[in-house]
């Protein structure tokens, strides 16, 4: 998609890795927050590069724990499958930096 161009590469996994950053804050925050327009838009706009970096795999997990909260729904901050899919995440994160890393 880049023409391999490390430049292009660079920028695009940074601008990335910075969105998946602030999606992960607002992620944590979900059994808290009353905000959830804001959750479903910053997962809207993160969705595109989770699949292009293979990440697709938690758009479902995140969709699901909105969903939770959408129909009134509670979610622990210590629920085994949301400290779980936080920890996936941190996981994935990892994985951008060190491809970012990696780059020429």
């Amino acid at each position: 998609m880049t023409g391999k161009d490390p430049v292009l590469n660079r920028r695009i996994t940074s601008i990335f890795l910075s969105e998946f950053e602030t999606f992960k804050r607002n992620f944590a925050l979900l059994p808290s927050s009353t905000d959830l327009d804001q959750f479903q838009f910053l997962l809207h706009k993160i969705r595109p590069s989770l699949v292009i970096f293979e990440l697709d795999n938690l758009i479902k997990k995140y969709e699901e724990f909105l969903d939770v909260k959408k129909t009134g729904g509670t979610i622990l901050e210590n629920d085994p499958v949301f400290l779980e899919t936080i920890d996936q995440t941190d996981e994935k994160l990892q994985m951008v930096k060190e491809f970012l890393n990696s780059l020429p």
